[in-house]
């Protein structure tokens, strides 16, 4: 059978971070989230007859908050996505974590339900850095989290850590990945800041502290170098693992794999169609609501993603993987050869030595990687004609 990534959105927070653009609300009311559970269900019944040709191996509850549900409302979306998905006997099931919002005893409850991966949102294990990016957490409690997450057995354990917030210096980075090294995890994920349009950030960048470029790149150079030392392998620009324990789910969206997302805000690729669903708790709820006679359209966008589309589109997304491109799997997927298409494009950064020839294709090196996304803004045309497609 196919392969399907399953994606839940949990769109609840204690409160919101000073640079967060994902859709979430700060609310922590056990009766809205009762009701949100249920119109998962509903939607999850929806999708379950145009799924019964794929088998789940992957599932990830993204947010927001997920660990701001408690076990009895894990257990029914669990029970629900059992009974309306095929669900691998091995597969890998994600669920963010806000340190400031577990114990031993609730992720060990997370474990019997089912999770089996954490990823911590930790960001810094600097309070200083924490409370310039608006966390609700301290660096005890981050040390705590992960700890718990041992004591409740979880074998797969992943952290969050960022570079370039306010204030932010390369030694608070260094200390930073040598503190997540001594603690043992399993994956890192380390993001540059970015000001995101709307966001408190956004509305008060002309008055934070950044660190400069060079400074913001000498942070990324120094958190590989550290990582990789420690036994962390880069597998995508952002992304390091110990042996096995890359992010099977995150994997799905680099690879253009299909994916399936639920809950305001959502997004999937799925049966060749892309489409997300709207930003609106109150809309969801009111879309799953049988007393409602009326409901605006709850889907966002619907795209049905041209053959040329799909292939510049694997091309952005392979990029971002340390494997970067295979030519031979690019030509037994779309039947065409990548050099007579983007050739001439990598050529000038082949020659500046931000791509590398690799022994089945082409990838980014290191300096490629800090710059990947001017590079791909330059190389990928989503309306480039391509001889063979339509």
């Amino acid at each position: 059978m196919k392969t399907l990534g399953l994606y839940i959105h949990i769109p609840f927070c204690m409160s919101k971070c000073e640079y967060c653009d994902f859709y979430s609300v700060a609310n922590n009311s056990e009766s809205l989230k009762d009701r949100y559970i249920n119109a998962l269900a509903a939607h999850m019944k929806e999708y379950g007859p145009q799924a019964r040709d794929y088998v789940i191996n992957s599932i990830y509850f993204g947010g927001g908050t997920p660990s701001l549900l408690n076990e009895k409302q894990l257990k029914f979306i669990m029970k629900n996505i059992k009974s309306c998905f095929n669900i691998s006997p091995i597969c890998e099931t994600s669920m963010e974590v806000n340190p400031g919002t577990v114990d031993a005893e609730k992720l060990s409850s997370f474990r019997k339900c089912g999770i089996n991966r954490l990823s911590i949102g930790v960001q810094s294990f600097v309070d200083d850095d924490l409370k310039a990016a608006g966390r609700i957490h301290s660096s005890e409690d981050a040390y705590k989290a992960i700890n718990d997450a041992r004591k409740a057995k979880f074998g797969n354990v992943s952290i969050d850590l960022m570079y370039g917030l306010p204030n932010q210096t390369l030694q608070s980075v260094v200390d930073n990945v040598n503190t997540a090294s001594g603690l043992e995890v399993d994956h890192v994920s380390l993001y540059g800041l970015k000001i995101e349009e709307g966001t408190p950030f956004w509305f008060n960048r002309h008055k934070l502290m950044l660190p400069d470029e060079e400074t913001e790149r000498n942070m990324y150079f120094t958190a590989v170098g550290l990582l990789e030392h420690s036994g962390f392998r880069q597998y995508e620009i952002s992304n390091f693992a110990k042996r096995n324990k890359a992010c099977r789910h995150n994997l799905k969206y680099w690879r253009a794999s299909e994916y399936l997302g639920l809950g305001p805000g959502a997004h999937s690729y799925f049966a060749g169609k892309r489409f997300s669903f709207k930003k609106s708790i109150s809309l969801y709820l009111d879309s799953f609501d049988p007393s409602k006679t009326t409901v605006e359209q709850l889907v966002d966008e619907y795209i049905d993603i041209p053959y040329s589309s799909r292939i510049a589109e694997y091309v952005m997304l392979n990029f971002r993987l340390n494997l970067g491109i295979d030519c031979q799997a690019f030509r037994k997927q779309f039947g065409q050869n990548f050099n007579d298409i983007y050739y001439d494009r990598i050529l000038p950064y082949i020659n500046s030595g931000h791509i590398v020839k690799t022994k089945n294709g082409y990838a980014f090196s290191l300096d490629g990687m800090y710059v990947s996304n001017y590079i791909l803004a330059r190389i990928i045309d989503f309306d480039m004609i391509i001889p063979g497609t339509n």
